[in-house]
């Protein structure tokens, strides 16, 4: 979490623009890269970026300051990258139950594994279904619930949690 003055957003709900630059100077790259996990496209992660923070300013009195404005604003971001997914007609497919075992943490302290290990689960969540990837970045990345991804998307929260669970089996074995 960024920790920053609140009075930023005081003055960008007056309009201020040096104010609502300091906020997009402070966030566009966070921002981004929840739009990019989304919709694996830089093109149209760019475009839901400024969407997104187009939407943020112009609502910014529905903010709330008992939520990080990190947080309001990423969420605005993903939502926004859903309906640009949902706008390209991505099919959602519903799934039966099914259980798969838990990937356990390693723990490891040299960063240049730990760099090669996360490049190496990167470029297998690129390889998962546009489903199943979008429910493992907003799920693992995101930190929405399986009911909030199901909503968004939807689908069961069950479907959900097939899903996720299959993308997890899948991970293992590419990884």
């Amino acid at each position: 979490m960024i920790d920053f003055d609140t009075d930023i957003i005081e003055l960008c709900r007056k309009n201020e623009r040096k104010a609502q630059m300091q906020l997009y100077s402070i966030f566009y790259k966070r921002v981004y890269n929840a739009c990019y996990r989304v919709l694996y496209d830089s093109f149209e992660a760019e475009n839901a970026m400024q969407e997104s923070f187009l939407k943020a300013f112009t609502n910014l009195e529905s903010y709330r300051e008992s939520i990080s404005f990190e947080t309001w604003l990423v969420r605005i971001a993903v939502n926004t990258s859903i309906d640009r997914l949902r706008k390209k007609e991505v099919d959602v497919i519903p799934l039966d139950e099914n259980l798969c075992e838990d990937i356990s943490d390693e723990d490891d302290d040299d960063w240049e594994q730990t760099y090669e290990k996360a490049q190496q689960i990167k470029a297998a969540i690129e390889k998962l279904p546009p489903t199943s990837r979008l429910i493992v970045n907003l799920y693992l990345l995101e930190g929405f619930k399986h009911e909030a991804i199901a909503e968004k998307l939807g689908i069961t929260p069950g479907a959900v949690r097939v899903h996720y669970m299959r993308a997890k089996q899948k991970l293992i074995e590419l990884i």
